[in-house]
């Protein structure tokens, strides 16, 4: 696959706080997660386990 130049033409790109928008980074993750796993680039068992560790940083977070 020939890696590819984005540029961006629009709007200032907003920042995304991690904590105000944390239910949307999670999504994001596993998304990518789930696109690795099909890609066949993570095992579904490997996938799990980052799953975990991002949700129990999540967790360290919010207390």
């Amino acid at each position: 696959m020939k890696p590819r130049n984005w540029v961006y033409v629009g709007e200032e790109i907003p920042d995304i706080d991690p904590i105000e928008n944390a239910d949307f980074l999670l999504c994001m993750q596993n998304a990518m997660l789930q696109s690795l796993v099909k890609r066949n680039l993570l095992t579904t068992s490997q996938m799990e386990q980052i799953k975990e560790n991002i949700e129990s940083r999540a967790a360290k977070r919010k207390s």
